[in-house]
């Protein structure tokens, strides 16, 4: 058996689905379901669907910290994060994930490929393509110079970890604004332990973020990697992985008939751009304004 845990925050258009989906996994597992004070009701669903819910204030929410909770209530050795919105999709997505954890000893974390749901936008899809390729990677230290910083890329939208090694890097971090399955990943690779991408191991999770969207979270973005330095920097800069990704893009829209297309990637990088620099530089801003520029304002306290 090993545990499921899953914050949420107003999940009620997601719950009947994804509770259907997991009562269909040939794993077995339990469940244990986070609530920060949903105004709809989400605390109903999860009542009716055999799983064990614990309630905190929205307040006191954080990315790191929560899961942190629900690592301590956990009964298994292996733990499954996922968020609200990432569907199964089959019913060995589970079991499939958890036998890449376990395929090697020195693997710490697995992470899961996320399709886009068949509704996302060009541009959603295209980043859930890109990040989450059809091909398995176990990643340790010896890929950096290759990989750079995608070497501790990773998504606890849908990820398992065993509970010791969790716990031998300090659980995650409840000082960053997002990014704590990152910086996680990070600390493991650095001590020697692997990090498996199981791409057979399939969720559907997509977003359609718009501008002032992406300006937000990738504010956050350069607000996690400035204020991670400490463990990242052994890592190549994003950028540089930025730079790439913009290049992939500007190929596949040629490529594939979307030309018209490319002055609005161009925006789109523009912002993104801008919120990351901005980002890094949250140190020298006032708390009111981060609230404001930031896609998870009530971190800034």
């Amino acid at each position: 058996m090993v545990s499921v845990v899953i914050p949420t925050y107003n999940a009620a258009p997601f719950l009947p689905l994804l509770l259907e989906k997991l009562r269909e996994q040939t794993l077995l597992h339990e469940l244990i379901v986070i609530d920060s004070e949903s105004t709809d009701n989400t605390r109903e669903l999860v009542k009716g669907g055999n799983a064990a819910l614990i309630q905190i204030k929205k307040a006191e929410f954080n990315h790191g910290a929560t899961r942190n909770l629900g690592l301590s209530i956990a009964q298994s050795d292996i733990v499954v994060f996922m968020t609200q919105d990432a569907l199964p999709a089959s019913s060995n997505t589970l079991k499939q994930l958890v036998t890449m954890l376990q395929s090697r000893d020195d693997i710490a974390m697995a992470y899961g490929r996320q399709l886009p749901y068949a509704q996302t936008g060009l541009f959603g899809r295209l980043a859930r393509l890109a990040n989450y390729p059809d091909v398995s990677v176990i990643k340790t230290k010896a890929l950096i110079p290759q990989m750079g910083i995608k070497t501790c890329s990773c998504s606890n939208s849908f990820a398992a970890y065993y509970k010791n090694d969790l716990r031998s890097v300090g659980g995650f971090p409840s000082d960053t604004v997002l990014g704590e399955d990152v910086s996680v990943a990070a600390r493991f690779i650095l001590k020697g332990k692997a990090v498996a991408y199981a791409a057979d191991a399939e969720v559907y999770h997509s977003h359609d973020y718009t501008l002032s969207e992406e300006f937000k979270r990738y504010f956050d973005i350069g607000a996690f990697h400035e204020s991670q330095q400490s463990v990242l920097r052994e890592f190549s800069k994003a950028e540089s992985e930025g730079l790439k990704y913009v290049m992939q893009e500007w190929q596949y829209l040629s490529k594939n008939g979307h030309v018209g297309l490319i002055p609005v990637q161009v925006v789109r990088t523009i912002a993104k751009y801008a919120g990351y620099r901005l980002g890094s530089w949250h140190r020298y801003l006032p708390n009111q304004l981060k609230r404001t520029l930031s896609m998870h304002s009530s971190f800034w306290k």
